[in-house]
């Protein structure tokens, strides 16, 4: 009888210790880690355990996992003079083997993330070579040597300063008020100007990371009341501060019905693009669409609507209809006029 339960203790006690391996693996693949780190994760990992996952000598059987894990999984591990060990490569422990089509996925998402703007480009990337790092060395060698499809054109902008005023701002969305000086276009010098403002979330848009916010006071009296994309790039660095008030509503941006015709230059092979949520399309026989679609956002309608030129008439809402009118005012009358040719 006692030499069946020591044959139990001993299966049971292997099984904990290849469980253990298992979770120092896990660990490091999370990012580098002192001794003492992965022991106390370890031990506060394992609340299945009647007793602690590492014994009391643990400095010990750590040094043992380690070495077990190189020599029977191949996994390079490495300690630094800090004593931080640092998973350099699981080995024949690589546990994600990716089908063709997902390691195709793989190679575009490298491509895209690595020349970024995106404020969290670098995390993503950082991610994805992680993913990479867990592959098979065979379909790691066949992640770079495939040729990434399709080409992505996408506009480039300056992004200094954008990930910080992220973080500074972060933790106010939606809570509290927020104040800042602001380079704004909607003033004819440029120059900063004071604004309060609700503060509602992060919006990635052609190259830009803007703040949508709700207005609540303003040195530009018009934009006060209204919804208002603020550039990161263009608030003052230092000039923000948050202030104790919490939003005194849940503020939402109204809902526009939009409607617009489309020329049969554009729209005769029924292919139109539905750049608007609940985009329906009615076709007609000359080759001409009607198009119907909602929008929160009529600044970004309007900027979307004039790439279709000549070739787009709005129909509603009214006030978007004034948008385009005026913007093509402006354009008719800076080319009517004879300007200096810039050298």
């Amino acid at each position: 009888m006692t030499e069946r339960r020591r044959r139990g203790g001993d299966k049971r006690s292997s099984q904990l210790i290849h469980r253990r391996r298992l979770f120092l693996i896990r660990r490091l693949i999370r990012g580098p880690a002192t001794a003492q780190d992965l022991i106390d994760e370890a031990n506060a990992a394992f609340i299945d355990v009647p007793e602690r996952i590492y014994p009391a000598d643990a400095s010990a059987a750590l040094r043992h996992d380690i070495a077990a894990l190189r020599i029977e999984y191949g996994c390079a591990i490495e300690r630094d003079d800090d004593g931080v060990y640092e998973l350099r490569s699981p080995g024949n422990l690589a546990l994600i083997d990716l089908p063709d089509s997902e390691i195709e996925a793989m190679a575009f998402l490298l491509d895209i993330y690595e020349k970024s703007d995106l404020p969290i480009a670098a995390q993503i990337n950082a991610l994805l070579e992680r993913i990479e790092s867990l592959m098979p060395d065979d379909r790691r060698n066949l992640l770079h040597t495939l040729t990434v499809s399709p080409r992505v054109d996408r506009p480039q902008a300056p992004a200094e300063g954008v990930a910080e005023m992220m973080r500074l701002l972060k933790g106010v969305l939606r809570k509290r008020e927020v104040e800042f000086d602001y380079r704004s276009p909607h003033t004819p010098d440029g120059a900063a100007r004071h604004h309060r403002i609700a503060p509602l979330e992060f919006v990635y848009r052609e190259g830009h990371t803007y703040l949508d916010a709700f207005c609540l006071e303003s040195d530009v009296p018009e934009l006060v009341g209204q919804f208002v994309l603020y550039r990161l790039n263009r608030i003052v660095p230092g000039s923000v501060r948050r202030l104790p008030h919490a939003l005194r509503r849940d503020y939402r941006r109204p809902t526009y019905a939009v409607r617009y015709w489309l020329a049969p230059a554009v729209a005769r092979q029924r292919d139109v693009a539905h750049w608007f949520p609940q985009t329906t399309i009615d076709y007609a026989a000359d080759g001409s669409a009607t198009v119907t679609a909602v929008t929160n956002d009529l600044w970004r309608a309007h900027q979307i609507l004039m790439r279709y030129r000549e070739h787009c008439r709005v129909l509603e809402p009214a006030p978007l209809v004034e948008m385009m009118r005026a913007s093509i005012q402006r354009m008719f009358d800076m080319y009517s006029t004879e300007t200096k040719e810039i050298v």
